[in-house]
């Protein structure tokens, strides 16, 4: 049970609790327009409080990240276990649980040795919480709650929806977020049924899953075959072309002295190349050659004597005598020049030629080398043979990898198969055996349809064995949209609530956010109120909801269920200060 719930901070108006009924309303001020709103003003962060007091950790989208609450702390009291105890943690050191008793506990909290200021760690404190509340070992290593078993945390979250885990979405999962078969292992555990089996469901799921990657993680060479079939097919394919390029390597001839012989081809190449740079200069050596002896020109006498009769002159004798003797002087060097140059283009002939017969002996023996070693085969082939091999070896091993990772999954379905249904069986033994396990949940469940629906509509629990685990299955007919689910939610905690404080301590509370009667007929709303009262008092526990007083001053009660009684001290206020926390923050 919760009797109070407080804050460090000055304005934080404190909760206090009562046995039975307890509902917080959220006023609208007289001064408020129609434009305000009343979600921000702490209803639900009552249930974030009471939430992080029993070991949730701060989430993303938590109030207390806000900058304002950063340094707060808050506290509770509470009775668990029959235990009266007070609880603190600090946003700002949310790993320590400050945790005081009244009295001596039936099973002792694990705590720090710190004589100031003794805590508590959160594995620590919510391993004795799941003890005291639902019955689950103090100690799970070595039993069967080590690995995958229900934990306080995986099963208190029924008891207190939140909306900000879209708890009110499926009367299955308390948070949207948790997978399906941690929701079969807490239902199962919750209604007194084998939850090992729930668990067992799921580690045939992740083995196969884990095959199923293995699988993948093998066929990236080959992400196109999907299936055993074609990988089959395509295996063999290219085990038949790496026999044939097996077999032609193998008959491939290479020449003797192979080595050598590529050796001289490639020396004769690069001769070959380096006579035709040598040729091509000899050449341009007689091109330029042959171009002086063209240009060699000389002066004539009779050229000169009409440079004179140009210009009206007669050429002296005495200059016609020395012009004659320069001819003869030039005539001279000119002859001796060309006699030079006939002799140097004579020389390059004769080296070109050369150069031309050494060039096509080094081609033709090049050309004689391939010719006999493409008779054998070229050296290059049988590289690229060997290498086109090595590829297709490659490929024959990968795709025999793939082929028995999936003939090994196609063998694991058909087991996993065998197993589910030996699973299947094994769950209806169980529901046989613990029949009246069954007949408490399907009949609490359905108190509080019945009560809800009295218009004779079809409306169930039912608790199914399948091939993929158990299934808990709470239905209302009728239109989605109108409240009908926010419903069944409220059927499966009021059948939590009943059957846990029956058979175990439980926490003795279930705590109903206004959330979950958006959309909700009045008269299912108070119905729904009502019955939560009336099993709380029966067992002796609390039923606490949050509602807006707008929507609970239109709520039809039953007569003589004195509702407003059940209204709590505070009621919160949509003014600067009468939220929850005293001062509006972002």
């Amino acid at each position: 049970m919760i009797h109070e719930i407080g804050s460090s901070i000055p304005t934080f108006r404190t909760l206090t609790f009562r046995a039975g009924l307890n509902i917080l309303l959220a006023d609208q001020s007289s001064e408020a327009t129609d434009k305000d709103s009343r979600n921000s003003l702490g209803k639900s962060s009552m249930l974030e409080i009471v939430h992080f007091l029993l070991g949730s950790s701060i989430s993303a989208d938590s109030p207390f990240k806000a900058k304002a609450l950063r340094t707060s702390s808050y506290w509770g009291r509470f009775t668990i276990g029959g235990t009266r105890l007070r609880v603190e943690r600090r946003v700002h050191s949310p790993d320590k649980v400050f945790v005081s008793f009244e009295s001596p506990p039936a099973k002792r909290l694990m705590q720090e040795d710190d004589l100031l200021d003794p805590y508590t760690s959160i594995k620590d404190w919510t391993a004795w919480l799941g003890n005291q509340i639902f019955d689950l070992p103090l100690i799970r290593e070595g039993t069967d709650f080590e690995n995958g078993g229900p934990s306080f945390r995986s099963l208190f979250g029924y008891f207190a929806r939140r909306r900000s885990d879209q708890g009110f979405i499926d009367p299955v999962k308390y948070a949207n977020a948790i997978p399906d078969n941690d929701a079969q292992v807490a239902l199962c555990y919750l209604f007194g049924l084998d939850w090992t089996i729930a668990r067992a469901f799921e580690e045939l799921k992740q083995t196969q899953k884990n095959l199923a990657s293995e699988v993948r993680s093998k066929g990236r060479a080959n992400p196109e075959l999907k299936t055993l079939a074609a990988v089959t097919a395509e295996h063999l394919v290219i085990e038949q072309r790496a026999s044939i390029q097996r077999d032609a390597l193998s008959n491939l001839q290479v020449a003797e002295h192979y080595d050598e012989l590529v050796n001289e081809s490639a020396a004769a190449k690069r001769e070959a190349e380096t006579l035709s740079l040598r040729l091509a200069e000899v050449t341009n050596v007689i091109n330029h050659i042959e171009a002086s002896f063209n240009s060699e020109t000389t002066a004539s006498l009779a050229d000169v004597e009409k440079l004179y009769q140009a210009v009206g002159f007669q050429l002296p004798e005495s200059a016609r005598r020395g012009i004659e003797r320069v001819e003869a002087f030039h005539e001279s060097v000119i002859s001796n020049r060309r006699h030079h140059l006939s002799e140097e283009l004579n020389r390059n002939i004769q080296r070109r030629d050369k150069l031309e017969g050494e060039r096509r002996a080094q081609t033709k023996r090049r050309t004689e080398i391939l010719s006999y070693l493409s008779d054998k085969g070229a050296f290059s082939d049988l590289g690229v043979m060997q290498r086109r091999l090595a590829e297709l070896d490659a490929k024959v091993a990968s795709l025999a990898a793939q082929k028995d990772a999936l003939q090994e999954l196609e063998d694991s379905k058909s087991q996993n198969r065998i197993s589910r249904i030996k699973l299947k069986g094994r769950f209806e033994a169980d529901m046989g055996e613990r029949k009246l396990a069954v007949r408490a949940a399907i009949l609490a469940v359905d108190d509080a349809l019945n009560a809800l629906y009295t218009d004779g509509r079809q409306k169930f629990l039912r608790i199914e064995s399948t091939e993929t685990g158990p299934k808990f299955i709470i239905w209302i007919a009728g239109d989605r949209s109108g409240g009908i689910a926010n419903m069944e939610v409220f059927s499966m905690d009021y059948g939590l609530y009943k059957v846990v404080s029956g058979k175990m301590n439980g926490p003795r509370f279930l705590v109903h956010d206004s959330h979950l009667f958006d959309g909700v007929d009045p008269r299912q709303t108070s119905t729904a109120i009502e019955l939560g009262s009336n099993l709380a008092d029966k067992v002796g526990g609390q039923y606490i909801v949050t509602l807006n007083s707008d929507k609970f001053d239109k709520l039809p009660f039953s007569q003589g269920f004195d509702a407003l009684s059940k209204v709590m001290p505070v009621r919160l206020e949509d003014s600067e200060t009468g939220g929850l926390f005293g001062f509006r923050f972002e």
